[in-house]
């Protein structure tokens, strides 16, 4: 992010580079470029630019100098949400490779994670973990 304002959070600016999901987008190749059968989550989001703003929007284009037209998003400054009738839902921009990283470890975990809590026979473990999830 190019910004930082007084209270520490990231700002965006035009130029800055920002990523969508869109789950029609699909890559079948993992991140080394191997072959898969079935589509490789990271390959949903899609890099796109600020490339122009409005009083409540960020303008959010294919390219870094595009001139803004029809195809680009409009993404609202306070939530981050937009919808554009191109994709047909309602989506979130992300402002951080860290948070797409996140979101990837997410995918590729959860439901490992919950298959090993439905199995657990460990009272203090999931105690534990109720503890952590419900912040007792």
């Amino acid at each position: 992010m190019s910004g930082v304002n007084e209270t520490g959070e990231k700002q965006m600016q035009i130029g800055d580079k920002v990523w969508i999901f869109d789950s029609n987008h699909r890559i079948y190749k993992d991140a080394d470029g191997n072959k898969t059968q079935s589509p490789w989550y990271r390959g949903h989001f899609i890099e796109r630019y600020v490339i122009g703003e409005t009083k409540q929007s960020w303008i959010i284009g294919y390219s870094k100098g595009s001139v803004p037209d029809k195809r680009d998003i409009k993404v609202n400054k306070k939530t981050l949400t937009y919808y554009h009738k191109s994709y047909g839902m309602d989506g979130k921009l992300y402002i951080s490779e860290e948070r797409i990283d996140q979101l990837c470890w997410m995918n590729d975990n959860q439901y490992e994670i919950i298959n090993m809590v439905r199995n657990c026979n460990d009272y203090q473990k999931l105690r534990l973990i109720e503890g952590i999830l419900y912040g007792d």
